[in-house]
């Protein structure tokens, strides 16, 4: 990871629902060791209020301030009855308690050791509905989500559109990393896929060709800020070396570029 060339590093939590080191150990870890900036994501299904906060202020005490906050995926089926779902917490609210935990306050209103000085933000999935992602998405940054990251997603307007939403509601500019995943024919993919995609990897397109193209045609509508997704293989393996080709393939973009057509 320490060659992908990024500007931060993102940590999943708990990916395919597997027992892993906890996001926030792996993020401080990774910060630590390679001097660059991680984001940890967090999820509020598995913990209470209780356990959330505590785990947020021993990450703000190992030196970690970014953190993405989603609701994580449902239970699989063939898990249930053997783990408990918990959402204590939805993603605004824990993005708001996180805002009170910057100000010096738990979840009951008492008082902390030391505050935090985190920038929270969170995640949105055009694919699921460009309206009702829009609405969602302004509800969190009234919580208090300072940026989103982005699913995949193949119409560049839609992510113009969401900003031009976001931003004269709530007189700033929220920042919006375009989930950009270089795909593989075998691969794990996130978003939604067009079918002549599909196709064209099976014939033996390359993932990172889609990829490069997805990212000049959002870099055409105005977006400037980019989530790239590796290359996810059976077992969890992740392609590093073809992120860092897509990374520089953005940098190498000019850096002027156009601004959202909406």
């Amino acid at each position: 990871m320490a060659d992908i060339g990024s500007d931060f590093l993102s940590v999943a939590y708990a990916p395919g629902q597997s027992v892993r080191v906890n996001s926030t150990f792996v993020a401080a870890y990774v910060q630590e060791r390679l001097g660059k900036p991680a984001v940890f994501t967090l999820a509020t299904r598995d913990m209470n209020r209780l356990g959330v906060q505590s785990l947020l202020l021993s990450a703000s005490w190992g030196g970690l301030r970014n953190v993405v906050v989603v609701m994580g995926d449902p239970i699989r089926n063939r898990d249930r009855g053997r783990v408990t779902t918990v959402n204590d917490y939805t993603t605004t609210t824990l993005l708001s308690d996180i805002g009170k935990m910057n100000r010096g306050l738990d979840f009951r209103g008492f008082t902390l050791a030391g505050s935090t000085a985190f920038c929270a933000g969170a995640t949105v999935d055009l694919s699921k509905g460009a309206r009702r992602e829009t609405s969602l998405a302004a509800r969190k940054v009234r919580a208090g989500a300072e940026f989103f990251l982005s699913q995949t997603h193949f119409n560049a307007n839609d992510l113009c559109v969401l900003r031009s939403h976001l931003s004269p509601a709530h007189g700033r500019q929220v920042p919006i990393f375009a989930g950009v995943q270089i795909l593989e024919a075998e691969g794990i993919d996130f978003g939604n896929v067009p079918d002549e995609i599909r196709r064209d990897l099976t014939a033996g397109r390359s993932g990172l060709d889609v990829a490069k193209e997805l990212a000049l045609d959002l870099w055409l509508e105005g977006i400037a800020t980019f989530y790239v997704i590796p290359t996810i293989l059976r077992k969890g393996l992740r392609d590093y070396e073809a992120a860092a080709e897509l990374v520089g393939y953005i940098r190498a973009l000019p850096s002027s570029h156009p601004t959202c057509n909406r």
